[in-house]
């Protein structure tokens, strides 16, 4: 008697776990979705261009554990995300000249996906 309720207890574990699984892959396919929306609203645009705002992709990784990775980079210009959020020195063939501001766009949309990837799967594991 005791080996049926192990089992069952087993059973009823392992099938909430992929739906944990499941619920975390899905939060966080929905907030990287939404953080490339506000990177691209949010990043630099030069006139006429918009490259750089365009390039925001979201990349998705296996994971060893059930549970993937989500990676939001930028595809197209990804030199430029480290000199625009930071600034960086501005130099010509006589030497430096100035220091161009720093245009902070990833980290206000880093912070937010942090809070907002918990809340998101707390909602999808509360619809189990």
């Amino acid at each position: 008697m005791a080996e049926s309720i192990t089992k069952q207890m087993e059973e009823i574990l392992g099938e909430y776990k992929k739906e944990v699984y499941r619920a975390t892959n899905n939060s966080m396919d929905i907030v990287a979705k939404e953080a490339v929306q506000k990177l691209r609203a949010d990043s630099p645009k030069r006139p006429g261009k918009g490259q750089y705002a365009r390039g925001w992709r979201v990349k998705r990784e296996k994971g060893a554990l059930g549970i993937n990775s989500v990676i939001v980079h930028n595809a197209t210009n990804y030199q430029l995300t480290h000199l625009l959020e930071y600034g960086h020195i501005v130099r010509n063939k006589f030497g430096t000249y100035g220091r161009a501001p720093a245009i902070p766009h990833i980290k206000p949309v880093e912070e937010w996906s942090q809070t907002e990837l918990p809340a998101e799967i707390e909602k999808e594991l509360s619809n189990i």
